[in-house]
């Protein structure tokens, strides 16, 4: 289906609405498209939960929702997973859409590029800059090798809740990639969790001690 554009209305309808009316809003537009598709005993089979599941919590008989079929929901109705927190709606009006976009902008699988390459022109000294924030996904093959898979500079003036909501997603998206198991009783909501990963005192490493600290991680 292409994608819908939300107007001003539908914003300020989802401003005012709970988590769980937001999900329904969500997947009432969907079944405008594909009907039966997106029923919740469909989506249900889909993602491997009982209709009764998603009822609960678009009703809000669901006090404690789980944050993995949250997560899932809003990837079936392509939605930004922050689009069902009551921050997104804070501030600035921001439109977004549902359904799948004309223009993808954050997933990006790099097994299905084939040869795309990407091309970077400017210093392969990835610390030769100051004051910058950024992401890095590595491969450290041994102590004395280190393979930057992915490396961006984030614009210079992202803001502390650009950050925590990136963070939110990164935090959500790899908990099935890390060693450690997940605990499910002892998890807390990722943007709460990033808030307090961007306010924590981190210390400061020098180049030589990062590839210190990363073939340490890769080693244990």
């Amino acid at each position: 289906m292409p994608a819908k554009h939300i107007d001003s209305s539908e914003f300020q309808y989802l401003k005012d609405s709970s988590l769980g009316g937001r999900l329904r809003f969500f997947r009432q537009q969907m079944i405008k498209y594909h009907g039966s598709d997106y029923t919740i005993t469909s989506l249900g089979s889909r993602i491997g939960v009982t209709p009764q599941s998603i009822s609960a919590i678009e009703r809000g008989d669901s006090k404690n929702p789980s944050f993995h079929l949250v997560y899932k929901l809003t990837q079936e109705f392509r939605v930004p997973l922050e689009s069902v927190t009551d921050e997104f709606y804070l501030g600035k009006e921001k439109l977004f859409s549902i359904g799948i976009p004309e223009t993808i902008y954050v997933d990006f699988d790099i097994e299905e590029s084939g040869d795309f390459t990407i091309v970077d022109e400017e210093d392969d000294d990835y610390f030769n800059f100051n004051d910058k924030k950024g992401v890095l996904i590595y491969h450290c093959v041994n102590s004395n090798e280190f393979e930057p898979l992915h490396h961006t500079h984030f614009k210079d003036d992202i803001s502390e809740d650009e950050m925590k909501h990136f963070i939110s997603r990164l935090l959500l998206e790899s908990t099935n990639l890390t060693k450690e198991k997940f605990d499910g009783t002892k998890a807390i909501h990722p943007l709460q969790e990033a808030h307090q990963i961007i306010k924590r005192y981190n210390k400061f490493l020098s180049a030589e001690e990062l590839l210190s600290l990363l073939v340490s991680n890769n080693n244990k």
